[in-house]
């Protein structure tokens, strides 16, 4: 008695798993970036109200990062509300929205991964 293996289909199904955990990732890189930017969005403090909707994501799926943050020229005193200066007191709006995404990234992972790979 003899049993072979398919080692085309082995290869094959390998790839087709290494694609999969990479459209995972990047899902949780997109989903992330969109939790994170609402998060800033609701704690930013408003003024104006320019800031809060200036708080944009950059997403690569391909990379499967993203960054949160006011990529807008003019929005450059959100740092300023940031992290404060001499004369204003800090008011954190991006790094308590990272924490809260890093907080939902095992929930956001294991949603993923149950979406692309097989049962």
């Amino acid at each position: 008695m003899k049993i072979d293996v398919d080692a085309a289909a082995v290869r094959r199904q390998l790839y087709r798993l290494f694609h999969d955990v990479d459209e995972a990732g990047a899902d949780v890189a997109a989903e992330w970036a969109a939790h994170v930017q609402g998060h800033a969005v609701d704690h930013v403090a408003v003024d104006t109200g320019f800031l809060g909707v200036h708080i944009d994501k950059k997403v690569s799926r391909k990379r499967m990062d993203a960054t949160v943050g006011v990529f807008e020229p003019d929005g450059y005193y959100g740092d300023f509300i940031e992290r404060g200066t001499e004369s204003i007191t800090a008011d954190p709006f991006l790094e308590p929205a990272a924490e809260d995404g890093n907080d939902r990234l095992p929930e956001l992972t294991r949603a993923a991964l149950d979406r692309h790979l097989p049962s």
